[in-house]
């Protein structure tokens, strides 16, 4: 008689913790976006505090001091910063306004009601062990959180010759194959998978795009379920980090750290709060309606074809499409070298100049974009700045001394956050994360100067075409793999 009260006594206390463990879990997640917030106006306030911004500089006479051709140049100099102020504006508010430090997501849509997926992985076969092991991985995540309706479609240059199987479409890219427009490189694979005779998909599924590299996690899985089932929007993309698997390249690895930081920041805002890819977009980790896919293509010639992920989000904006943020990260690798990480940068700084050249976006999409590439190309500028601000000091209005010091300690939150999301606790302890949190300062002079380098020879070798791929792989990586796959079918 009493085991159905014992019964509801278990089932109320368990209910109860439930419900305890979800507020201790939310109380955590505000503590540390609280810190985050007081991170930002700390980084801020110490480069103020360093470069002396609030100083009185009215004693200082530029003209007598430099003449008028060195006034002309050093007034240049300082005005370099001021062109990232979109750039710092949305990456404050999108770090401010919104939780970084989010609970990880739980699946809202209905199993019943998540459309089709077809996760799209896009690669010249290069590196066939890597694709085959990590398809494999990406497969398994997906039965873990629970999906049954989806399937991997692996678009290839050369044939990988992937086990049969019906979760698993390989497509080898012919030879001979033209677009209409002639487009080349990734562009080209991904405007054969448009090709009627080829596309199997109908207007209602959806498209994951990823990397070959590209490693799905359970959160990353369930916000692209809640983000096609829910319908969130027609193009989404998250959060990718760059820390999570053997780390091969320290130094591009902690410069790679600005970049959550961006997905967080900016990236969310632009996304969340805006609804559009306002100064760009990445090339993996997107979430398309096959219909909106169907739509624009990927046809965009051979300087569209360079980078053709932002061209694709801008002619997509200027339709009307509506973009959204996708709750969970997934996980790639930083360049192996520091030549490849330039030769990675150059080809994105040369496929934005393209696309910002390009008649098929409106204007009013490329307005975010314009100061933030024109002070990518101007970086060299940005970088003497620094010696440049002691050595040749020169007055400046209050708000305008403050404003670039400001952007300056912007920048140094963006890298340092970033290495506080990238490094687990779990994984390296408490002390060697915080010795990696500070050895990301240094990193950013040399990320700084590998990136104006990359846009400078990227500027001047434009017309030089190419589409440099970086290393995806080493050989201890090709054999470990090799062996676990070996394992797996027996």
């Amino acid at each position: 008689m009493f085991r159905p009260a014992k019964l509801n006594i278990s089932r109320t206390g368990a209910k109860f913790g439930g419900i305890v463990a979800n507020c201790l879990q939310t109380t955590g997640s505000v503590v540390q976006h609280a810190f985050t917030c007081l991170h930002l106006v700390f980084c801020i306030w110490f480069v103020n505090m360093v470069f002396g911004t609030t100083t009185d500089q009215s004693h200082l006479h530029p003209l007598e001091s430099y003449g008028l051709l060195g006034c002309i140049l050093l007034y240049s100099l300082r005005s370099i910063p001021y062109l990232s102020l979109p750039f710092g504006i949305t990456n404050i508010l999108g770090i401010v306004t919104m939780n970084t430090f989010p609970a990880p997501p739980t699946l809202e849509a209905v199993k019943a009601k998540i459309p089709f997926l077809c996760f799209r992985v896009v690669t010249r076969g290069l590196y066939p062990d890597l694709v085959k092991t990590n398809v494999e991985r990406n497969i398994k995540t997906c039965y873990k959180v629970g999906l049954d309706n989806f399937k991997f479609e692996v678009v290839t240059d050369n044939a990988l010759n992937l086990p049969k199987s019906a979760l698993v479409r390989e497509l080898v890219v012919p030879n001979d194959y033209q677009t209409l427009k002639h487009s080349l490189f990734k562009a080209r694979a991904l405007q054969y998978c448009n090709e009627p005779s080829v596309n199997i998909l109908s207007n209602d599924d959806w498209v994951v795009h990823l990397d070959e590299e590209t490693l799905l996690t359970e959160s990353s899985t369930i916000g692209l379920a809640n983000f096609a089932g829910q319908g969130h929007g027609d193009i989404g993309q998250g959060v990718i980090s760059y820390a999570n698997e053997e780390i091969v390249n320290w130094w591009t690895t902690l410069a790679d750290c600005v970049r959550v930081s961006v997905d967080l920041g900016m990236m969310r805002f632009s996304f969340r709060k805006l609804g559009c890819p306002l100064m760009g977009f990445k090339g993996s980790y997107i979430i398309v309606k096959e219909s909106v896919e169907k739509d624009i293509g990927f046809d965009f010639g051979p300087k569209g074809s360079v980078a053709e992920d932002v061209m694709f989000a801008l002619v997509a904006w200027g339709k009307g499409y509506k973009f959204n943020f996708v709750e969970g990260e997934m996980w790639e690798k930083s360049p192996f070298t520091l030549g490849d990480y330039i030769k990675q940068r150059k080809r994105w700084f040369v496929g934005h100049v393209y696309t910002l050249l390009s008649p098929e976006i409106p204007f009013k999409c490329k307005l975010g974009m314009i100061p933030t590439d024109l002070g990518w190309f101007l970086l060299v500028g940005n970088i003497l700045n620094f010696p440049a601000s002691f050595a040749f000091p020169i007055p400046l209005p209050l708000v305008l001394n403050v404003t670039a010091g400001s952007m300056g300690g912007l920048i140094l939150f963006l890298f340092t956050f970033g290495s506080i999301k990238s490094f687990s606790s779990r994984k390296y302890g408490l002390f060697i994360k915080l010795l990696l949190i500070f050895a990301t300062i240094p990193v950013i002079p040399l990320a700084a100067c590998m990136d104006a380098i990359a846009s400078v020879y990227g500027f001047y070798t434009r017309n030089s075409g190419g589409f440099h791929i970086v290393m995806k792989e080493t050989q201890k990586q090709t054999k470990r793999q090799s062996s676990q796959i070996d394992m797996d079918l027996i």
